[in-house]
């Protein structure tokens, strides 16, 4: 007893001395430069050197989660993370959501259009027009014309390639990141179609650092920081244009270490994806188990509704769904790893799947097999585990691997709560190089790897069972 009483007041001194900050954690979108971006591995940016004046003027450590813009309001109402910034303007209606601190920069949304085009600020609105999704021009444009055709992009890059690719008319956006996207054969209307201003947002009710963003937001202004900020951040790169097809890789790949977001996403990918696999096996397993006895002894009638219910809902509902409602919803108030999120969403979403690819196979077995293991005295578990399960196996393997693959690929909608993975890697590499091409060419061919590979792994298995069982 003495011993444990030891070893717990040395935990508790331990615990004591630790010195590690608490974090304040930031969500934003990093790809708004200049308001923020990567450079070096790292997330940069305007709104990323307030924040971190707000952290330590609070004595924390400024921890940055990227997510899509829309789903920055959830994050902050999650209190998943602490504070948003992304060049976020003010509306009553998110106002309704969140609260605002005093507003740190002016903001022009204008009109990129190319050169020689007959689209003015007097007739865009009965034009094809890209805006990026959930920002406040995509707003002020559904409520002021609504019959106008608007292009709702998750990124600005994209809706800038869609100008380029001749699939719109236009595109509208925030003016100061628009100088660091257009190319030669680009240009920016001088005339703005909206004016406003950006405020970082926070979570209702906490008014502690609410007061303190305020008054750092406001000295910044006042000294003349956050001007410096701006002129730092937008000279601190350039548009890489007219470079050969080996520059272009150099650039997606090697430059600035961008491989490690490669590396990190197909990390994430496959981690998520084994992961999720191994729950859909086993909970599927037992699904189809469950129904195989209702049908065959109408036993369990009510887990039976139970497993029905549960698959017919789980087939119902998209993945991308029942992944921002496990996060956003079911761990509302948990700090918890979005991986092991990840994990857990598409794990439930197989499971359902799963579960009827293993009914069908064990409903494959021939009906004598089974009724022949009744006779001899097996039980109902034994003729499960030793005839009809490796007799069914054989029969549902190309179903299961199919899934697997179809997991690896479902991972992309991770990017949603924050998980960097393959995609998420390729916007990250895009939102630097400006160019969507080569970043999406490298992650569809390791998805088309990873694809081959588990495909000649399932046949291996396959010519193995074939082998065994003649």
């Amino acid at each position: 007893m003495k011993k444990i009483m030891i070893i717990l007041l040395f935990i508790i001194l331990l615990t004591g001395c630790d010195t590690k900050k608490e974090k304040l954690i930031l969500a934003t979108e990093a790809s708004f430069a200049p308001y923020e971006y990567y450079e070096n591995g790292e997330i940069v940016g305007i709104d990323i050197d307030i924040a971190k004046e707000i952290a330590n003027r609070l004595d924390m450590e400024l921890e940055i989660k990227d997510v899509y813009f829309d789903s920055i309001i959830s994050e902050i109402k999650t209190e998943k993370s602490d504070i948003g910034a992304a060049g976020i303007s003010y509306t009553e209606e998110r106002n309704k959501e969140v609260d605002f601190t005093i507003n740190y920069m002016d903001s022009r949304q204008v009109l990129i259009v190319k050169k020689n085009s007959d689209v003015t600020i007097n007739n865009f609105y009965n034009k094809k027009i890209a805006v990026q999704l959930g920002t406040i021009i995509d707003d002020y444009l559904t409520e002021n014309y609504k019959s106008m055709e608007i292009i709702r992009e998750k990124k600005f890059l994209a809706a800038i390639e869609d100008l380029i690719d001749n699939k719109v008319d236009g595109v509208i956006m925030d003016e100061i990141p628009a100088r660091e996207l257009i190319n030669d054969d680009l240009v920016i209307l001088d005339e703005a179609i909206l004016e406003d201003h950006y405020g970082m947002i926070i979570k209702k009710g906490n008014d502690n650092l609410l007061k303190v963003a305020n008054e750092v937001i406001l000295e910044l202004k006042n000294n003349g920081r956050i001007d410096e900020f701006l002129l730092r951040h937008m000279g601190i790169h350039l548009k890489e244009e007219d470079y050969t097809i080996v520059d272009k890789i150099y650039n997606s790949i090697i430059k600035d270490d961008r491989y490690k977001f490669i590396l990190e996403g197909l990390k994430n990918t496959l981690t998520i994806a084994l992961g999720a696999v191994l729950i859909g096996i086993f909970l599927g397993t037992f699904l189809a188990i469950i129904r195989n006895i209702h049908d065959t002894t109408d036993k369990f009638k009510i887990l039976n509704f139970i497993a029905k219910g549960y698959i017919t809902i789980i087939r119902g509902t998209p993945s991308i769904l029942q992944l921002m409602i496990i996060y956003y919803v079911v761990f509302k108030t948990t700090n918890i790893n979005i991986v092991l999120v990840g994990i857990m969403s598409f794990g439930i979403n197989s499971a359902a799947y799963v579960a009827e690819i293993v009914r069908a196979g064990i409903n494959s077995v021939d009906k004598g097999q089974k009724e022949a293991a009744f006779a001899l005295g097996l039980g109902y578990k034994q003729v499960m585990i030793n005839i009809v399960i490796p007799s069914a196996l054989k029969n549902i393997l190309p179903a299961l691997g199919n899934e697997f693959i179809t997991l690896v690929k479902e991972t992309s909608v991770g990017a949603y709560i924050g998980i960097i993975e393959l995609t998420k890697a390729s916007d990250i590499i895009a939102s630097r190089t400006y160019d969507y091409f080569f970043p999406l060419i490298i992650i569809a061919l390791i998805y088309l790897c990873i694809t081959i590979f588990l495909t000649k792994l399932i046949s291996i298995m396959e010519r193995k069972l074939n082998h065994v069982r003649d």
